[in-house]
């Protein structure tokens, strides 16, 4: 493989990925990501950043939780995923069911990408 054929795939894989990462405003201080990832129903995963006085909030918003055990009914399922969230260094907020982890804008990429595919594990669980 040329040089030049690594240039190529690097550069359609660049432009892959910023055609299919889609960015929304969703209020004054939250953006919503859409992700090319797709969970364990099929459907696409969402990540939030919300700005915060010193950085930045990457999160689920809470959906994913509500979204896979809307009614808190599997323990098991539950106590699973806290466990898998926790593990992989994000935070959770046991009033809200919410994944979250408070970063500087410089972590903004790999911690949307962390969050992402976190999402799609934990659907796996279910």
């Amino acid at each position: 493989m040329t040089d030049k054929e690594l240039q190529n795939i690097s550069q359609a894989s660049y432009n892959w990925l910023k055609s299919n990462l889609q960015f929304y405003r969703m209020g004054e201080s939250t953006i919503e990501v859409e992700t090319p990832l797709i969970d364990a129903f099929g459907q696409k995963v969402y990540c939030f950043i919300e700005g915060l006085d010193n950085g930045y909030r990457v999160s689920d918003d809470g959906w994913l939780m509500y979204k896979l055990d809307p009614n808190q009914e599997d323990e098991d399922f539950y106590e699973a995923a806290v466990d898998v969230a926790v593990g992989s260094g994000f935070d959770f907020d046991e009033e809200i069911n919410e994944i979250f982890q408070d970063v500087e804008e410089k972590e903004l990429p790999l911690m949307l990408n962390n969050l992402a595919q976190l999402e799609v594990a934990i659907s796996y669980l279910r």
